[in-house]
């Protein structure tokens, strides 16, 4: 959980600046990464807050977990899913139509880059307050089982790409001591090329 909210709230400032650096030096080849990038990114958050929503938030609830902190959580939930679809969809016309060269796809850049600050600043927000919530109100009814059932979940309902994504994309951002967390450790370093690869087509190489 720690590390995918660090990994979204990572991304999403790197997309911010490569659309930033987009508007002002138009490239269609970055254009396309970073599109196809933020379509990725859009799915890994939406099915992370999907997962909660239909199988950790109820499977608390009926444990007995704090209902206020619950409720914090659909709510903020809700609040960003619009945020997300409306991100998402600004991206889809970055580099596309008009052409990336145009004054059009210098607009499009720019306003991708200012939709992203704004879900990165409320994501960010969210993971903290879920992370709070994890470890306090709720943790009275968090155990092993409960976080068994989720993982499968996840992997169950999980997009099929996400399978040799995820594993190098959490492994990016764990620390020395977080490395037993990431899952299919050796998966991860298998596709760890492919990671850097699409990440340095869509950000540059210095983002």
């Amino acid at each position: 959980m720690l590390l995918a909210h660090r990994a979204m709230v990572r991304d999403l400032g790197r997309v911010a600046r490569s659309a930033e650096q987009l508007a002002h030096s138009p490239d269609p080849g970055r254009a396309a990464a970073l599109r196809g990038y933020v379509d990725r990114l859009f799915q890994v958050i939406e099915h992370h807050h999907e997962g909660e929503d239909e199988f950790l938030w109820p499977r608390l609830r009926r444990l007995g977990a704090d209902e206020e902190a619950l409720t914090l959580m659909t709510t903020e939930h809700a609040e960003l899913a619009k945020l997300l679809h409306d991100w998402h969809a600004a991206s889809t016309r970055l580099g596309t139509d008009a052409g990336a060269s145009s004054d059009a796809g210098a607009g499009a850049a720019a306003g991708l880059a200012g939709l992203t600050e704004g879900v990165r600043d409320q994501l960010s927000r969210h993971a903290a307050d879920e992370e709070r919530e994890l470890s306090g109100r709720l943790a009275p009814v968090l155990d092993a089982a409960v976080w068994k059932g989720f993982s499968a979940h996840m992997r169950r309902t999980a997009p099929g790409w996400t399978l040799t994504f995820m594993p190098a994309w959490l492994a990016s951002v764990a620390g020395p001591d977080e490395r037993a967390g990431v899952p299919a450790r050796p998966v991860a370093a298998l596709f760890r090329g492919r990671l850097e690869k699409q990440r340095r087509a869509a950000f540059g190489e210095h983002c």
